[in-house]
């Protein structure tokens, strides 16, 4: 009745990894680019590899962050940066190929802007590499009674 319930305290490094796998999926589906006349365009809206790679990398983190081993999140956190730089430059690229200064085909490519789709991206990555990167916690040495388990 009046007892204390034991409050549960999750490990920082396992909320950011779980946020950062969240905010790289939510970027996959959300407007990385305004289309002229009003539309949006997403990550996964093409065929892009680069793109998938980004969702797989999101969902290979939660479950390296549900098995404990979070320095593993190092790896997809780099992997996952590397599509997200990848996609930016690819899609960068083909935007501007016309070298012509004042061709309608340029006017029009250069009316495309990028969106917060790729911010969620970026922070999703960061925070994948910064939960990879804190230190876990430190384990207990056994009482100086008990023998040691061999591994």
């Amino acid at each position: 009745m009046g007892g204390r319930r034991r409050r549960t305290v999750i490990p920082r490094a396992v909320l950011l990894g779980l946020l950062g796998a969240v905010l790289l999926a939510a970027g996959c589906f959300s407007p990385i680019s305004a289309l002229p006349g009003g539309g949006h365009a997403t990550l996964l809206g093409g065929s892009s590899i680069p793109a998938r790679m980004i969702l797989v990398g999101a969902a290979a983190s939660v479950v390296l962050v549900l098995l404990a081993r979070r320095r593993a999140l190092l790896i997809t956190g780099s992997f996952s940066g590397l599509m997200v730089l990848s996609e930016f430059l690819t899609r960068q690229d083909a935007l501007l190929p016309f070298p012509l200064e004042g061709s309608p085909a340029r006017a029009l490519l250069s009316s495309f802007s990028t969106e917060w789709g790729w911010g969620l991206l970026v922070l999703g990555t960061l925070l994948l590499l910064v939960a990879g990167a804190l230190p876990g916690r430190p384990r207990r040495a056994p009482p100086s009674g008990t023998p040691r388990r061999r591994r």
